[in-house]
């Protein structure tokens, strides 16, 4: 079942930093779940080697006890502490489930159901960062809120033929992407705050800082992030971007439609 991003109970400790810390901190190396596969004679389990989960990808608890053994290590963190609290008020509350999913993105926050979805080949320190960083758009779901709130009612204004702010179509539709992927930068630059303090203070495997290089390389500003954010993808042809985009194209809809039934309620042509 869905493990809760909440302060639960206290699992076992990291490790002190050392010089092997990659192979001894249980962050890297999760619990094995399901049925456990059997081996060959001259088969080794290499040390942190993640075993395959016996479940299939569809089924949202198949990282499960990775999953909550991760988030528990991390909550000793207090950067993480704090960025967990943030989600949960920013949610009314309500505790940020994470499930496995498979989905197109290697984590998606899911604002509907109040959910973290990670894809089932995301495994390891990797899932666990990717986990954090989700938390912090859970954290920041009332600025993207407020940006489509925003973008909704200047549409309507556009489709009722006011004046939009903004400029046209074009423009307003690269602002809202923009705008959105300042937020997720926002993240990025906490997410990177989140993560040195664990590698530095509680032995966290570096390579959890997914973001570490850029923010404290040469151009960590915004404008270099926002050119990466706009690269195709190679298999897709699609960036980053172009989901908020799409998330615009549909918001603009939305509101032409919501414009065209008030007018055809009126009699207006």
């Amino acid at each position: 079942m869905p493990r809760g991003i909440s302060k639960a109970g206290l699992g076992p400790s990291l490790p002190t930093k050392r010089k092997h810390d990659e192979l001894t901190s249980p962050i890297r190396k999760p619990e094995v779940e399901g049925p456990p596969a059997k081996k060959q004679r001259t088969q080794e389990q290499l040390p942190g080697q993640q075993q395959s989960v016996q479940r299939p990808p569809t089924d949202p608890s198949m990282h499960a006890a990775y999953d909550k053994m991760a988030h528990e290590e991390m909550l000793k963190n207090p950067k993480y502490a704090a960025l967990v609290d943030d989600a949960a008020k920013a949610s009314d509350g309500k505790q940020v489930n994470v499930v496995t999913k498979d989905q197109v993105h290697g984590g998606m926050f899911y604002k509907k159901d109040n959910q973290i979805g990670l894809r089932p080949d995301l495994t390891g320190p990797k899932r666990a960062s990717v986990m954090a960083f989700e938390a912090t758009n859970a954290a920041q779901q009332k600025k993207f809120g407020q940006v489509t709130s925003q973008a909704f009612h200047n549409e309507v204004a556009a489709a009722s033929g006011k004046n939009a702010v903004g400029g046209d179509f074009n423009a307003r539709r690269e602002n809202f992407a923009k705008s959105m992927e300042r937020i997720e930068y926002d993240g990025i630059k906490r997410h990177h705050d989140v993560m040195k303090h664990g590698i530095e203070n509680q032995g966290w495997p570096k390579e959890m800082d997914r973001f570490g290089k850029r923010l404290e390389g040469s151009d960590p500003s915004f404008d270099g992030y926002w050119k990466r954010q706009n690269v195709p993808d190679a298999k897709t042809g699609k960036s980053h971007s172009d989901v908020y985009r799409a998330q615009f194209d549909n918001i603009h809809a939305t509101a032409k439609k919501v414009v065209d039934d008030s007018k055809a309620k009126q009699g207006v042509k």
